[in-house]
């Protein structure tokens, strides 16, 4: 493999401070690799074409985060180009101009590698998704063996540093049950300690049809605050992916000694009160902080649960009512 050729050994005052870049703030710096795990059928694949929509047309991300209109390199052996990603990506409103594929598959052997780096020199992608990341290691190849592993992420590294580009490798959990959530992907060690950052995808422990975003490592900043999305289906039946907004659990409620299920936090709690409550049309608001009071939900946290989901407040003849966005 061709990389960029580095002294061995070098004087540490002739090597140049940097700050991290963020393509999403904490969970994706660029000219790094994150990881991004989870269960088959999680939503990861979802999660990961609605970044790269986002992208393609400088959209936003959950609590606002503006991005830059940037290109996406997508590489992806369990979703088909024309029947899954094109038709997922336009309905997440994304532009598929901006959004290369493989036009045939590309192992990660010497040739693959030295392919995606000249792909990356010709036009850097902001974002660089390989999905999943095993399912690109050279046949024969034992993807738990360590000198294995660390010879393609160090070339993946090469290619983040030289195309300042966010490197998100996607992978599955294995069965085995940890306490601590970096041990249980699958492959080498390696392949998470050459991550600066990586986030566990799943189903929120009380809401099955939500997901969440754990934040699970986290070396170049501070953790970053859970947040959650659903996947539905749009108007034409192509499914989509919205954000819900923050959440309190973290990844210690998540994986605890004990095994068992966390408790909802006080915001989730107020989340589903509000779904629940207004699903069926707008309620005085009078009423709904009487009944939110009964349920020891306060007046902090209902305001927060107001904002997470946004609901709507507005004047129907002399009272104030709530109701739910897609009321409106």
């Amino acid at each position: 493999m061709t990389s960029k050729k580095k002294e061995l050994f070098v004087d540490l005052n002739t090597i140049d401070q940097k700050e991290v870049e963020w393509l999403w703030e904490p969970f994706i710096p660029f000219s790094m690799i994150t990881i991004m795990e989870g269960d088959p059928g999680v939503g990861k694949s979802f999660l990961a074409m609605q970044l790269a929509a986002q992208i393609s047309i400088g959209g936003e991300l959950p609590e606002g985060q503006k991005l830059d209109r940037g290109r996406v390199l997508y590489l992806s052996t369990e979703d088909d180009a024309a029947y899954t990603i094109r038709p997922r990506i336009d309905a997440m409103g994304g532009d598929p101009s901006r959004i290369r594929v493989q036009g045939d598959f590309l192992s990660l052997d010497e040739k693959g590698l030295n392919a995606l780096m000249r792909e990356v020199r010709r036009k850097p992608p902001d974002l660089l998704i390989l999905d999943p990341l095993f399912a690109y290691v050279p046949s024969g190849q034992d993807m738990y063996k360590p000198n294995v592993i660390r010879q393609l992420l160090s070339f993946l590294k090469d290619i983040a540093e030289t195309g300042e580009t966010a490197v998100l490798i996607i992978r599955h959990l294995t069965k085995a049950k940890h306490d601590k959530a970096i041990y249980r992907g699958g492959g080498s060690m390696d392949v998470i300690g050459a991550a600066r950052s990586a986030f566990l995808v799943c189903e929120h422990p009380n809401d099955s049809s939500a997901k969440l975003v754990v934040h699970i490592k986290h070396n170049i900043a501070k953790r970053g605050q859970t947040q959650s999305y659903e996947i539905y289906a749009d108007d034409g039946g192509m499914a989509t992916l919205n954000w819900l907004g923050p959440s309190d659990i973290t990844i210690d409620d998540l994986i605890s000694s004990e095994g068992g299920k966390p408790q909802m936090s006080a915001l989730d709690e107020a989340i589903q009160f509000l779904r629940v409550f207004l699903k069926n049309g707008p309620e005085a608001t009078t009423k709904v902080e009487k009944e939110a009071a009964a349920r020891d939900i306060s007046e902090k946290t209902l305001e927060r649960a107001r904002r997470s989901l946004g609901v709507v407040s507005k004047k129907k003849g002399k009272n104030w009512v709530l109701s739910l966005p897609d009321e409106e």
